[in-house]
């Protein structure tokens, strides 16, 4: 069919420092992810902390991890710009990957304890405040009518984190169990080392990207001026309640337009309203998770024996970014035209059928540990079935919130509403903390149980909360006009 008479028709492509910024994404994604792939063990078998007690520190790395990447966006929007920013960010996170490198060295005789727990805030700094940066600033490469380049530049970003998630899967795990070095029977520090040489890596390639870069700097929104704009509303509305000469606005962020600007303010209320969406999304990610915490030491229980290659535990966590690798373009030819065909066509129709998914990962997951109570010695296999359906839920709900936030978000919003991305990731492991923390149920397989029945629940909620989602319109000074895109996105 042919394009109407005057009408462009966009053709999709990779800009040239995007290709750079794609290689940094899987260099810092094999950084980040071999942290994550031995964290639960290093802090159980070289610490010495219990399963709970290891389960619960790592999902705490990922907290502060992620609620530093509000920090990053305030950093990058007020401070430096994004590109100063991961230059700068990554080099905190190759610090403390050195710096626990050495730690763990049993010759050196250092107090691994502290210098361990110095590495880990050190990362997860570092990763924290470079999550919400590197999409948007390959996302920042295209004109913002390139949309279907941005959504192939998301696409790509996901690959590419993927495949740094596989590679680093497979080799820190044999790093960590079967390599030994520095008089060491395990080689922790050599797996904590090379996380941060492919940091440094990560430096490199952002460096070329900025020098071939002909994206024009954005003006950005202060992510402290949204959180004074919403401070100051919530003070003059309080104040009106008192004084009835005030005049009661229709909408409680106008009490800023004032001192804030009626632009800011519908920015501001463009992203209340997202997050509000992000609530219910937190759950997700504490069942996702798990997969680096509870899903391995479940593994540590069972078979891994292929007669040619005994898996390692925490190897099995490479088989959650090898499936979404391969069920990506499965998805983009097969499923997602067989979901348009059963009236699941917006990004939050899709998100919505991600958790389920990953609820019912979680029974799965507890039937498994119910034959593993009951004395069975399961072969690992049995676990694919739960992993290809958390992978399938990752796809749902991570690219198609992705490619929300994008076509809501103002333009000199997409690095904070990352952020609050990122935030919502933090939440969900805060979840696992107290659940765990709390020991509610002494059964395991309790406990998937009521992750699952919180998801199912959660998406309900979430799906009334899409089904009243609404574009909001820009003010009439703005030019009184809804992005159609949105409109057809949500």
């Amino acid at each position: 069919m042919e394009a109407p008479e005057g009408m462009v028709v966009e053709k999709r492509r990779i800009a040239k420092p995007a290709v750079f910024i794609l290689l940094s994404v899987m260099f810092k994604r094999y950084a980040t992810a071999a942290i994550l792939s031995i964290l639960a063990l290093f802090l159980h078998f070289k610490l010495g902390y219990d399963k709970d007690m290891s389960t619960t520190i790592f999902h705490l790395y990922e907290v502060m991890a992620s609620c530093c990447a509000i920090l990053g966006a305030i950093i990058a929007d007020s401070w430096l710009g994004i590109y100063k920013t991961i230059v700068s960010l990554s080099v905190v996170f190759a610090a403390g990957s050195l710096i626990a490198a050495f730690g763990v060295i049993d010759a050196l005789h250092l107090p691994m304890h502290a210098l361990s727990v110095v590495g880990l805030m050190l990362m997860a700094t570092g990763d924290g405040c470079l999550k919400p940066l590197n999409i948007t600033y390959g996302a920042n490469q295209y004109r913002p009518n390139e949309v279907k380049s941005i959504a192939l530049y998301i696409v790509m970003h996901y690959f590419m984190h993927n495949s740094g998630s596989i590679i680093s899967r497979l080799v820190t795990p044999i790093l960590r169990q079967d390599v030994k070095c520095f008089g060491n029977d395990d080689c922790f520090s050599v797996a904590f080392g090379i996380s941060g040489i492919f940091m440094m890596m990560v430096i490199v390639l952002t460096v070329i990207a900025n020098r071939c870069s002909e994206a024009k700097p954005e003006q950005r929104t202060s992510l402290l001026k949204v959180f004074g704009c919403i401070q100051h509303a919530i003070s003059l509305k309080i104040k009106s309640k008192a004084s009835p000469n005030m005049p009661a606005k229709e909408y409680w962020l106008q009490y800023s337009e004032e001192k804030y600007g009626k632009k800011l303010v519908w920015e501001t209320r463009v992203i209340l309203r997202v997050i509000v969406l992000y609530l219910p999304i937190t759950l997700f990610w504490a069942l996702f998770y798990q997969q680096g915490s509870r899903w391995v030491f479940q593994a540590i229980r069972m078979n891994g024996d292929l007669g040619f290659y005994t898996i390692i535990p925490d190897q099995f966590n490479v088989f959650n970014p090898l499936l979404v690798l391969v069920l990506i373009p499965i998805f983009e030819k097969v499923l997602n035209p067989l979901l348009s065909k059963l009236r699941i066509r917006s990004d939050l129709q899709k998100t919505t059928l991600g958790g389920v998914l990953a609820g019912i990962a979680f029974l799965l997951s507890a039937v498994v540990g119910h034959q593993i109570d009951t004395g069975k010695y399961l072969h690992m296999a049995w676990l694919l079935p739960q992993y290809t359906l958390m992978a399938m839920g990752e796809i749902l709900v991570t690219v198609p919130m992705s490619n929300f936030a994008f076509a809501v978000a103002p333009s000199s919003m997409k690095t904070m509403i990352q952020s609050f991305n990122n935030l919502a990731v933090g939440l969900g492991n805060l979840v696992v903390v107290i659940v765990v923390g709390t020991k509610l149920l002494d059964s395991q397989v309790y406990e998937f149980i009521l992750f699952a029945v919180l998801m199912f629940a959660n998406m309900i909620v979430f799906a009334f909360l899409a089904k009243r989602y609404k574009p909001l319109k820009e003010h009439a000074e703005e030019g009184d006009a809804t992005d159609p895109l949105v409109e057809n996105r949500h």
